[in-house]
């Protein structure tokens, strides 16, 4: 007998047993979820020939650190199973962060951390809860795209509809800010964009990529080392520098304030939005405030609904908004959802975006420039 369409087959690999357990008591209150198999280091080389053999769907995969026999089971099922879904369970420490950058960036679809103590994990239920779950909705929506059903929901395009008439996208007279946003599949995207990003870049750049704190660092860090701009996590009251790139940590939403001419980033943790904090939402509407609307805002992969009011934000008051491929994407919600706020919204691959971003950048500097001559002209001829 076949699985339905959105059956979803799960592995869980954690050496604590309790880890295991709150996830199979989880996972078992889902419809049309088994789980598979649960084990721990004794079934590695089970889980691989199962991994060959069945359609599995999701495993979750508990790892302590990058050198590890976890890491290295990761390793083997990205090249023999590409395909399967694999969600890390590191430690929300210093060694948790460095798997997962290392993880999604070869292919692991997200991760979900584990208290850095065993007394934490006791009581962290709703933590648990509320990771898991979206993550077997993306999963579901990831099989019905294979299955040829409609990518969006019914509900989310009604929705659209309804409170998100079409509205134009205008050309700022500048850029003064750009802002990425990402969740779900966003980090491998933020590698190829900012890496990419040439030392000429003469606008500051604020990130928001939902990721817990420790981890934030850690992307700023290691994306400081690889690109040609400088890359740093933001911290309160600290002035934007132009061809800087500012990640949002953690745990704070993140806001531009214009101080006396100077923009800043302001650090607060108010309630969170759409479930997030960082919000992107709550970053693009102070940019947009801020800036008088010349902003550029780039959205990537991602799940939710996080980004779409902001973006919305950003082309009613006249900025530029730019989408990741739905291609490039590894889960393409987000963009779905603000393409529908305009049809005509560019959607480039994560490859070329920098590229794509500069050639904006110069193409609007140049139109300022002629602007400018043009007015100087008038005013000599008369």
């Amino acid at each position: 007998m076949k699985n339905k369409p959105d059956h979803i087959k799960v592995f869980i690999i954690d050496k604590d047993v309790l880890m295991r357990r709150k996830l199979s008591n989880i996972l078992k209150k889902e419809a049309d979820v088994s789980i598979y198999v649960s084990a721990d280091e004794s079934g590695f080389e089970k889980v691989i020939s199962r991994a060959k053999n069945e359609q599995l769907s999701l495993l979750f995969l508990g790892v302590e650190e990058l050198k590890s026999k976890e890491m290295d089971l990761f390793y083997k099922l990205r090249e023999s199973r590409p395909n399967l879904n694999i969600v890390l369970m590191p430690r929300l420490n210093s060694k948790g962060a460095a798997v997962v950058l290392q993880g999604l960036n070869r292919g692991a679809l997200d991760y979900v951390t584990k208290p850095d103590s065993s007394v934490g994990l006791l009581f962290a239920d709703r933590h648990f809860h509320k990771r898991v779950i979206p993550l077997l909705k993306a999963v579901r929506k990831q099989i019905n795209r294979l299955g040829d059903v409609k990518s969006i929901d019914s509900d989310d395009r009604a929705e659209s509809k309804a409170y998100f008439p079409e509205v134009g996208q205008m050309s700022p007279a500048a850029i003064d800010i750009i802002v990425f946003g990402g969740c779900l599949g966003g980090v491998p995207s933020l590698y190829k964009i900012i890496t990419d990003l040439p030392e000429s870049l003469d606008i500051p750049v604020v990130v928001v990529q939902h990721m817990p704190k420790y981890f934030t660092r850690k992307l700023s860090e290691d994306l400081d080392r690889l690109s040609n701009v400088k890359v740093k996590e933001a911290t309160d009251s600290c002035l934007l520098s132009p061809g800087t790139v500012y990640i949002a940590p953690g745990g704070f939403h993140s806001v531009i304030k214009n101080d006396y001419g100077q923009k800043q980033i302001v650090l607060h943790k108010g309630p969170r939005e759409n479930k997030c904090r960082p919000s992107i939402d709550v970053l693009l509407r102070s940019a947009v405030k801020e800036c008088d609307g010349n902003v550029l805002a780039v959205l990537l992969s991602g799940i939710g609904k996080d980004g779409v009011l902001g973006a919305l934000n950003v082309l009613e008051n006249g900025g530029i908004i730019m989408l990741e491929s739905r291609e490039s994407t590894q889960l393409p919600e987000l963009v779905e959802k603000v393409k529908m706020l305009n049809s005509s919204i560019r959607e480039i691959p994560a490859e070329k975006m920098s590229q794509e971003i500069m050639d904006y950048v110069k193409k609007i500097e140049q139109q300022s420039i002629n602007d400018f001559s043009s007015d100087q002209f008038k005013i000599s001829s008369a």
